[in-house]
């Protein structure tokens, strides 16, 4: 697994008052998910662990996967 442990200032991470309008609606609920784990995860006592960091990031990004297929069957 690769060592996800929280950066300084993630690349994803983005700017909260930034509309999700001015996001493609392709990419909106990636940026939404991405968002609420900006707003709840650097900080946490998760990230103080660098395992449970990298357990519960690749489950946000499975997360978006998931939702992802889900969109594209329907």
């Amino acid at each position: 697994m690769n060592n996800v442990f929280p950066p300084a200032r993630a690349a994803t991470q983005l700017d909260a008052s930034e509309p999700l309008s001015a996001v493609s609606p392709k990419d909106s609920l990636d940026t939404e998910i991405d968002r609420w784990w900006h707003d709840h995860f650097p900080g946490s006592p998760v990230a103080a662990v660098t395992a449970a960091w990298n357990h519960a990031f690749a489950a946000k990004e499975e997360l978006k996967r998931r939702l992802a297929s889900l969109k594209e069957e329907h």
